[in-house]
């Protein structure tokens, strides 16, 4: 579990006069109680929490890839900033686990260690171990009879006689031999280059910096011994009054001291010593810590435990300060007070270290209250309470206030480079957010918006941006103008931050941040985990830095990369997260205030969040950036790791396969952003890799293949890329050649099916000429039979229709004749005057006219087979047709006492064949007649687009649904039976001309039958 020890810091408050106490306050640092966090953090791994293979940590030591390397009694361990890779006799070839020193060259990538009993040594190159069984070479050497021990560091695991003679190689080659009474340092050929007698009570207060060895006594004192002889020197003496341990890390060069519970580091500059403080570790002395390791650049201390495991201290460069070390305290506004300290609104000073002072403001109630905070020219500070502007007068020692008065609760208080305090009022429900300036004591109304003002800020000498919960505004101070900035009405706006080249930055909730600039709102994409959706500010440093805070921890990002991204949309953005282990009480911070960041003179920032301010001095922040270089750790198909190799083979029908990175990162594996694409794979794009980092893949075909991985390497957004080459050999059936002798075994089938085949089609053809043959002559004497009787039938149609010609034409003029006769005889006076006689002659003039219009008909119904569908060439009127059919069944109807009406449209003329039309119309009316007795028949017509609908009701007999059903399907498939003669005529007539029918009928009710032809 992470451990984060804070440390209060409680001295006596001193008592002052009141009327000092606020203007001195500066001088009163060191007299006052606060809270501030310690600057360190740390972490304990052991074998409890399955972390380690054992938790005895014999040695510490990078490697030349920058992973760290450590010895346990149960294997070597490797670590690189995320987890623990252990190598022992469960997953190596070594027989002993029992480790203790490395020893060789970090810049070679060659360590070397050897278990217990020298019986294996690993070697510890290219970030992996290999195991060599071979007689260890001599742990001493023998010079003049005397047996020298090369020293293995402090504390020593060597069991003899410390007053025996040891001796080291240095860097440069040379070798020092001493013991209890003499130093000798000897060239690399063993040639003595001097020999001083040095009598001293142990050869283990001996040690190495560089090329220099030296001798340190108990009270600080210290011998150093160079190429050029010996010389002396002292350590603080005051570090020196309790009793010291030195740790000699003797493959990294590095030598500490240590004092209780406080680590200094030991530094060589021409000979001479030098102590630096790296830190005071409650847990140090009682943990039995018998090796350290101190990583300058991650910024991170290893002490190795002989029982406790290994514990990870880290230093961050970010400091929590609150006035209660209980309690967590919330703050939002705060405004620069003096160059290093800063002040809320509930009157709190706080310095970057600590709690400073208190001025007795108004208690706060609202949020409202808590989110402003002016210093305006006079150093009086301007708050807000409730409905009044509160301003506190420096020159009464912030004891006495002017209050100006509003009717609805402040919630932005600005003052610009004139003085001028301007102050933005919250909408409610009755009123709406207006924007008023106080200057010279004066209040004036500046403007209304329908939305709230949430941030004001000065661009230049005339200008004033509002960020309002609708987008941003534009105010012209002298104008007294108010301009609305286009594309930004989506934009709820939580502060607007001006950079150093005058360019307009937009932090908002939801939607992260904006740049305007040109007249153009420009967004950007945020973190992977969307964090920077809300951001509360952006503090720029003058590294080209912003620092934006957020509710999920702190981001560094580059300002230029923002530029390009703005105007070459870039593929990313390489955003450095900071959380809690860097030295936060919590990752949220707050915004919405104004203002909501400070930039102090002692080149600290402070910034407002849930528990305490957060002060850092960008300047000293060293973020720990991701590697340069990806590294493949191992693969593992199927449960078995195989060897790496420049292209990896893969088994052809593997079912599995694992690609683990190693990837050494010592900061928060959020700023990891590593990604992974095979090529030649259905939907092959770029995916992320979590923090297991590692890629898996299921079967593949065979082929090859091209691995690409991917890591942001920096604020620059460069990529780092590492390129894998899969290959899966196929198996013979899977290699073109047998693909291409199938392909052509398969087309030499297909020829010999198609020789076979056409060999029996061959065969049947000869067997169906014969069956066509004896089929030929018999269809022949059937084609001859048919054009005879097709012969016979044409003469035999021809025959009738001249027939029926000559019969209608004898019948038709006696016909006309006869009516005419009758119609003179009818008209003769005599028989006028006889009623019975008139009645007599009547019917037969009705007769004869009747017969002669049927013969008509029958005329024209033969020659409409030969006209088809044609138009008349001229129009003609409907309503005169339908009135000459009526004047043939007027007397019928008398006689039937039936009504005939004409509701024709009169000056409707249509160009539809008249002679079929004049067949429908006729026998329409006479159906209509023959179902009616003592009733009425009614034609009406309509027009739709190009059709013509004639409809002729009665109010007859009507017709049964099977004969309505008969009719419609008759139309359809013109199959005649013995039903009415007239509806079949006129459906026959309508399927030549291209009609239509619909009949509506009820049984003793009536009938209405509606024709649908083209008129026009």
């Amino acid at each position: 579990m992470f451990a984060m020890f804070v440390h209060t810091n409680l001295i006596a408050q001193m008592t002052l006069f009141p009327t000092f106490r606020y203007c001195w306050f500066l001088l009163l640092l060191t007299a006052v109680k606060g809270f501030c966090q310690e600057n360190y953090a740390f972490r304990w791994y052991t074998a409890d929490n399955n972390e380690l293979p054992q938790s005895s940590i014999k040695a510490i030591v990078p490697d030349k890839y920058n992973f760290i390397w450590m010895t346990t009694e149960n294997g070597l361990v490797r670590y690189d900033g995320n987890s623990f890779a252990a190598f022992n006799s469960s997953n190596t070839n070594l027989e002993g686990s029992r480790f203790t020193d490395i020893f060789g060259s970090i810049e070679k990538d060659s360590l070397l260690c050897y278990n217990q009993g020298k019986k294996e040594l690993a070697l510890i190159t290219g970030r992996k171990i290999k195991i060599f069984k071979q007689k260890p070479p001599a742990s001493n050497i023998i010079r003049k009879g005397q047996h020298s021990y090369f020293h293995d560091g402090l504390p020593s695991y060597l069991s003899i006689d410390p007053s025996q003679q040891f001796c080291f190689k240095l860097p440069n080659g040379n070798i020092f031999f001493m013991d209890s009474e003499e130093v000798e340092l000897c060239d690399p050929k063993m040639k003595s280059v001097y020999k001083i007698p040095y009598p001293n009570s142990s050869v283990f207060n001996f040690f190495a910096i560089g090329n220099d060895l030296f001798y340190l006594k108990d009270n600080g004192t210290y011998e150093c011994f160079s190429k050029n002889g010996k010389s002396s020197g002292k350590l603080d003496s005051e570090i020196f009054k309790t009793p010291h341990k030195i740790y000699w890390n003797i493959t990294t060069g590095q030598v500490f001291l240590s004092f209780k519970n406080k680590i200094f580091l030991l530094k060589d500059q021409n000979n001479k010593l030098s102590a630096e403080f790296i830190i005071e570790f409650k847990e140090f002395e009682n943990s039995n810590i018998v090796s350290i390791y101190y990583d300058r650049i991650n910024q991170k201390l290893y002490l190795g435990s002989n029982t406790n495991g290994l514990c990870i201290i880290s230093f961050p460069a970010f400091t929590s300060v609150k006035k209660n070390h209980y309690k967590s305290e919330v703050y939002y506004a705060a405004q620069t007070f003096s160059d290093s300290t800063i002040i809320t609104p509930n009157g709190r000073i706080f310095s970057n270290k600590k709690f400073i002072d208190s001025i007795s403001f108004p208690k706060t109630v609202f949020l409202d209250e808590k989110v402003n905070i002016v210093l305006d020219d006079a150093k009086n500070i301007w708050i807000s309470r409730l409905y009044d502007v509160l301003c506190y007068l420096k020159n009464a020692n912030y004891k006495e206030h002017i209050t100006y008065g509003f009717n609805q609760n402040p919630k932005v208080i600005f003052k610009d480079d004139q003085n001028t305090i301007w102050v933005s009022l919250g909408n409610t429900e009755f009123k709406k957010a207006k924007l008023h300036s106080i200057k010279n004591g004066k209040i004036s109304l500046v403007a209304i918006f329908k939305s709230n003002i949430n941030y004001i800020a000065q661009y230049d000498s005339e200008t004033l941006l509002l960020g309002t919960e609708k987008g941003l505004f534009k105010f012209n101070r002298n104008s007294r103008k108010l301009a609305f900035v286009k594309n930004s009405e989506n934009i709820n706006i939580r502060s607007i931050f001006i950079d150093s080249e005058k360019k307009i930055w937009l932090t908002t909730y939801e939607k992260g941040f904006f740049l305007y600039a040109d007249n153009k709102v420009h967004s950007f994409p945020t973190d992977e985990d969307n964090y920077l959706n809300a951001s509360h500010c952006i503090v720029e440093d003058k590294k080209g830095f912003f620092w934006i805070p957020t509710n999920k921890g702190l981001f560094q990002v580059s300002r230029k990369t923002l530029l390009e991204y703005s105007k070459n949309k870039i593929k990313a953005i390489y955003y450095h997260q900071y959380n809690k282990s860097d030295g936060f009480l919590t990752n949220e911070f707050n915004g919405g205030c104004e203002p909501n960041s400070n930039f102090l003179k002692n080149n600290t920032i402070a910034l407002p969040s849930i528990n305490g301010f957060v002060f850092f001095n960008p300047y000293k922040v060293v973020p720990l950036l991701p590697g340069k270089e990806l590294f493949i750790d191992r693969v593992i198909v199927d449960q078995k790791v195989i060897p790496l190799q420049e292209k990896i083979i893969l088994p052809n029908n593997f079912q599995r396969v694992s690609i683990l990175i190693a990837y050494p990162y010592y900061g928060n594996p959020e700023n990891l952003h590593i990604e992974a694409k095979l090529d030649k794979t259905p939907n092959s794009r770029w995916e992320r890799i979590k923090n297991e980092r590692s890629i898996s893949f299921t079967t593949l075909p065979p082929g090859e293949y091209k691995l690409m991985i991917r890591s942001l390497s920096g604020f620059d957004s460069q990529y780092v890329y590492k390129k894998i080459l899969l290959k899966v050999p196929a198996n013979f059936y899977q290699t073109p050649w047998f693909t291409f002798l199938t392909y052509l075994l398969f087309i030499a089938f297909v020829i010999f099916i198609w020789y076979v085949r056409l060999y029996y089609i061959k065969r049947k053809n000869i067997k169906l000429e014969q069956v066509i043959e004896e089929k030929t002559k018999k269809l022949a004497a059937t084609v001859k039979k048919l054009q005879k009787t097709k012969s016979n039938l044409k003469q035999e149609i021809k025959q009738q229709e001249t027939l029926v010609k000559s019969i209608s034409h004898d019948i038709k003029s006696p016909l006309k004749f006869l009516t005419n006769s009758i119609s003179h005889l009818f008209e003769n006076e005599t028989i006028q005057d006889d009623a019975k006689l008139k009645k007599h002659v009547g019917t037969i003039k009705m007769s004869t006219t009747q017969l002669y219009e049927y013969v008509e008909n029958l005329i024209k119904y033969s020659s409409i087979f030969i006209e088809g569908k044609k138009l008349e060439d001229a129009s003609y009127s409907l309503y005169e047709l339908i009135e000459e059919k009526i004047d043939i069944f007027e007397k019928i109807a008398e006689a039937e006492n039936i009504e005939i009406i004409n509701s024709v449209d009169k000056n409707l003329r249509i160009r539809t064949n008249k002679k079929a039309l004049s067949i429908i119309v006729h026998n329409l009316v006479d159906n209509a007649l023959k179902n009616s007795q003592n009733g009425h028949v009614e034609l009406f017509s309509g027009t739709k687009e190009n059709k013509l609908m004639i409809t002729i009701i009665d109010n007859g007999r009507g017709m049964s649904k099977e004969l309505i059903d008969y009719y419609m399907d008759f139309y359809k498939n013109p199959i005649v039976k013995n039903y009415h003669l007239g509806l079949h005529m006129i459906i026959e007539l309508l399927l030549i001309i291209e009609g239509n029918i619909n009949i509506t009928s009820t049984l003793d009710e009536g009938t209405a039958i509606e024709i649908i032809v083209e008129y026009d």
